[in-house]
């Protein structure tokens, strides 16, 4: 029974041992956590100890504080800028000092601090990560193991190799690979250069270097190391290609294509071989050596020569309205810019080819180009439902009278944002009338009944025309058009020169329509081009799957003018014995299909005929005074007034 006891009690005591041991550990955990959340509190919205940008403490810092500490080292690398050190043969050092900031029209920093990234970096340290993590982390860094961090640092990697290599060329040992050069006067017999050995830098090193110190905050000089450059091509080797040289060539002009997205008009680009020539360098290949282009002579001929004729900048949308008519508008624009790289590889490519037996004798190579969108896009800007172009018409005014383009430049002023409602069946006379001189027409000569006299408003039908093209390309409903009676030229097709895609217009009629049942808003935007002499004039709208297009006019039969006719007038207008004469028309029977694809891709094929009267070369003269007036042979043109051809 002793026994019993005396076991019992020593296992009582053993359970209140293992009590307060866990309770004593209860406590010093309850008590650690207790003092890291004090220790976290107390470094609320502030960087923990412990932590370091390099040898730079940071801790205790706040994040607006830490933000202006590396703005601060931003501010001594702008003033003092990067030391570079070059040990010389004579024991000596050459200290470069590089600035941060690069010079031009467009300063740009080559090297600077990132501090509100760096900032955010220092504050999140021990705040991320499991409960336990973040609640005793921080206590680490303090007391046993701190934290070395690396700044964010912002380069301007090529901008910054072009300013080391501007300081430091000219303590380089200027080296070559052996190099051949070529006299199209003798091809077969080219010059050889020997190869040079040196000591260059390498600049991609330097640059990699510079980053990891400046992300340790380390300021201090940078020391520089030149490396011998062995040559890789040497005499022999470009020896070995040289007789490639008649061959490459014969081959000719490497040939560069663009096909402009906007018209569809193909460019060519020609780099004949007395360009070229002065190119080619010997580049190791697969084979052994080969002949090639020079790459960075390639790159700056395409950005001198062709890049300007490729690139065009974006244009954002723009559109406002004024009494229902759109007062400015521009439409957005894709730029392009030529991809140099891509496009010069393409034709280094193409070349290499030339080396081989059985190269083709000429390549076009096309050229690569970039997209660059615009930040405003037309639909962007208006909620009418307009977004892109449904058709464009042209026609040319060459040689026209100065009244007759102060009509045509009148008209189109009248017309240039015109919206066009849905449904609306659109009527040029409405909206290009009234032909008076309040209206800012002009007089210009006219054919009316049997007199050539001045009209104000002459040259309408340039618009009417130009109408008539644009709303056809556009896919659209023409509800009236008239042709002229006589073929006038500046109403010809601009393909094949034959009259037939003309509409005349006239005061109260004929007129010319067109509806609009696309279900949307039309925008009209007209151009006048006063060197190229040519209207253009350009429907905007929501595509609805509709197309236009027409044949060019075909002429199956052209009608004589006839015999001369003189007229003797008494109305005093002409001084006795003056002649005054408008040249012969000859009349002609035209026509040509205008092929209309609607919203639900119904064909619909229109022919339009047209037939246009002859009219012989008619001369008034002024009667003699007393004579008699007589009008054999006088002429009946109508009452329709017809356009003079000048």
């Amino acid at each position: 029974m002793s026994n019993q006891v005396q076991n019992s009690n020593i296992t009582t005591r053993f359970s209140v041992i293992f009590l307060w041991i866990i309770a004593s550990l209860i406590f010093l955990v309850m008590l650690a956590c207790g003092a890291a959340a004090a220790y976290d509190r107390s470094y609320s919205g502030r960087v923990y100890p412990g932590v370091y940008f390099g040898a730079y403490p940071m801790g205790g810092l706040t994040g607006d504080e830490a933000v202006v500490f590396l703005e601060n080292l931003n501010n001594r690398l702008s003033k003092e800028g990067v030391t570079l050190t070059l040990p010389t043969d004579s024991e000596k050092t050459i200290q470069i000092k590089l600035t941060t900031v690069s010079a031009g029209d467009n300063a740009v920093e080559l090297i600077q601090y990132d501090s509100v990234s760096g900032a955010k970096m220092a504050m999140t340290v021990g705040r991320s990560g499991s409960f336990s993590r973040k609640l005793f982390a921080p206590l680490g860094y303090l007391l046993a193991a701190p934290r070395q961090l690396l700044a964010a640092v912002i380069t301007n990697d090529a901008a910054l190799e072009d300013a080391l290599r501007a300081a430091l060329s000219s303590f380089e040992d200027k080296p070559r690979n052996a190099a051949i050069q070529v006299s199209l006067a003798d091809p077969n017999n080219p010059a050889i250069i020997e190869a040079v050995a040196g000591q260059v830098f390498n600049y991609s090193e330097i640059i990699t270097d510079l980053k990891k110190r400046l992300a340790r905050l380390d300021l201090g000089s940078i020391p520089l190391t030149r490396h011998p450059f062995v040559p890789t091509v040497t005499a022999s080797d470009v020896a070995s290609v040289s007789n490639r040289v008649p061959r490459l060539l014969s081959y000719g002009n490497i040939v560069l294509n663009f096909i402009n997205p906007e018209n569809k008009v193909r460019h060519d680009f020609v780099i004949p071989p007395s360009r070229w020539v002065d190119w080619l360098e010997v580049r190791p290949s697969d084979s052994g050596f080969m002949l090639a282009l020079n790459e960075e002579k390639l790159k700056n001929y395409l950005d001198a020569t062709i890049r300007p004729e490729i690139d065009i900048s974006s244009l954002d949308a723009k559109f406002s309205m004024e009494g229902g008519k759109v007062q400015e508008f521009q439409a957005s624009r894709s730029g392009r810019t030529m991809n140099i790289a891509k496009t010069s590889a393409d034709l280094a490519i193409v070349f290499a080819e030339r080396n081989f037996e059985g190269a083709k004798p000429l390549q076009t190579v096309s050229a690569s180009v970039d997209i660059i969108e615009p930040s405003v896009k037309t639909a962007d800007v208006n909620n009418l439902g307009i977004t892109d172009i449904m058709g464009v018409g042209i026609s040319t005014f060459k040689d026209s009278h100065t009244n007759r383009i102060k009509n045509i430049a009148r008209a189109v002023a009248k017309l240039n944002g015109v919206l066009i409602k849905p449904g609306e069946n659109f009527s040029l006379l409405a909206r290009i009338g009234p032909f008076t001189s309040s209206s800012g027409y002009l007089p210009e000569l006219v054919i009316k009944g049997k007199e050539i006299k001045p009209e104000i408003g002459g040259g309408m039908c340039q618009i009417g025309s130009t109408m008539f093209r644009v709303a056809m390309n556009s896919g659209m409903d023409i509800t009236e058009r008239r042709n002229h009676s006589l073929v006038v030229s500046y109403y010809s097709d601009p393909v094949n020169g034959n009259p037939g895609t003309d509409a005349t217009v006239y005061d109260p009629a004929p007129d010319f329509r067109f509806r609009n049942d696309t279900g949307n808003y039309l925008l009209l935007q007209t151009d006048i081009d006063y060197v190229k002499q040519q209207l253009t004039f350009t429907l905007w709208g929501k595509p609805d799957g509709r197309s236009g297009s027409y044949t060019h006019p075909i002429v199956s039969r052209w009608i004589p003018a006839g015999e001369p006719v003189e007229t003797i007038v008494t109305d005093g207008k002409l001084k006795p014995g003056q002649k005054k004469c408008q040249e012969a028309f000859r009349g002609a029977v035209a026509s040509f299909t205008y092929t209309r694809f609607t919203s639900s891709s119904e064909k619909m094929d229109r022919v339009f005929e047209s037939y246009y009267r002859p009219l012989p070369k008619t001369c008034m003269i002024g009667a003699e005074l007393g004579s008699v007036s007589s009008t054999p042979g006088a002429i009946t043109i109508g009452d329709t007034a017809l356009e003079v051809a000048n």
